[in-house]
């Protein structure tokens, strides 16, 4: 059975999304509090506070290896945060413009970390490539007529699942 462990509190608005660390030690969330925040789940103490989306956060991912984390924004941007080793810098890899001027409601890597993906209001999942420097637009996929809620690859990243509102 499951028991809870604890609270973690810090937001001042609601919390849209949260997810894991790849190696469990770290939680992240995002909230309407325009915040993606950090937290060590072994001590139950905040570690990061990012700062620097414009709107609400709906959505946030962790790469394969957790050395990267994306925010999906209000604003239709995504947030690309760097960590250092058990800390969370304060600097920001990059911001993208996705799905221009719509929410992005969710994020997700590959696998491989090698690829993002995003969902958004614009009824569009958009594909980044991610190996070099800088990100590279891969693609935009259509085929929605409603808002995409969310993404998620498949364990290889062969395949990509989308979820809309038109059912």
């Amino acid at each position: 059975t499951m028991e809870l462990k604890g609270t973690l509190r810090g937001h001042s608005e609601r919390v849209n999304c949260v997810a894991w660390s790849p190696d469990g030690v770290f939680v992240a969330s995002a909230s309407n509090d325009e915040t993606v925040k950090t937290w060590n789940v072994e001590t139950m103490k905040k570690v990061g506070s990012l700062r620097g989306n414009s709107l609400q956060v709906h959505s946030v991912a962790w790469n394969h290896d957790g050395t990267l984390l994306a925010s999906g924004n209000s604003d239709g941007t995504v947030h690309l945060w760097t960590r250092n080793g058990q800390k969370m810098m304060k600097k920001k890899k990059g911001k993208l413009v996705f799905h221009f001027g719509d929410a992005v409601l969710s994020v997700a890597f590959s696998p491989d970390g090698k690829t993002l993906a995003s969902a958004g209001r614009d009824k569009t999942v958009k594909l980044w490539g991610l190996s070099g420097q800088t990100p590279v637009e891969k693609g935009t996929l259509t085929g929605h007529s409603k808002c995409v809620s969310s993404v998620a690859w498949n364990h290889d990243g062969s395949l990509l699942a989308s979820g809309s509102w038109d059912g």
